[in-house]
């Protein structure tokens, strides 16, 4: 009797240990080396919001950004990614309304981001001169080395 239970004490144990070795595949990887997600800008966009309040509207300048990352199986850690927006120049069509830019906005994604998937972020200016008539903003995933764009836009 000692020498079944010895055995089914081994076979037991091997096939706990052969089903945490089949796992492995299974639960989230941090990324090995070599194995660097590839992450980068996709689509941006911008939109002029107003804001009832009193005793006057505020506007807001949306700027949607989507982030990409086109690796097929490194997943990009959590606060791994960081975005830095950066307002280059806005024109607005009434004389004497030339004033200081908003300030720059550096954001980190606070969720992991799985191979082959997006997410899109949403970054809001509030605009204390009016309504622009363009705006061009500077972008960069992960400065200083990271893919960075221009983008302008007219309203």
């Amino acid at each position: 009797m000692e020498r079944k239970a010895r055995y089914a004490v081994w076979v037991i144990l091997i096939l706990i240990f052969s089903f945490f070795a089949g796992m492995e595949d299974c639960l989230p990887q941090p990324a090995k080396p070599g194995k660097e997600p590839k992450i980068q800008l996709g689509s941006i966009s911008f939109r002029i919001r107003e804001i009832e309040s009193t005793p006057s509207p505020l506007n807001m300048l949306e700027v949607q950004i989507e982030v990409l990352n086109v690796s097929d199986q490194a997943a990009a850690p959590a606060d791994s990614i960081r975005l830095v927006i950066t307002p280059k120049e806005m024109e607005y069509g009434k004389p004497g309304t030339a004033g200081s830019l908003p300030s720059r906005e550096e954001i980190a994604i606070p969720s992991p981001l799985p191979p082959r998937t997006a997410k899109i972020l949403t970054v809001g200016f509030q605009l204390d001169k009016g309504r622009p008539e363009s705006a061009t903003f500077e972008i960069q995933i992960n400065p200083p080395e990271g893919e960075k764009k221009t983008v302008s836009t007219r309203f």
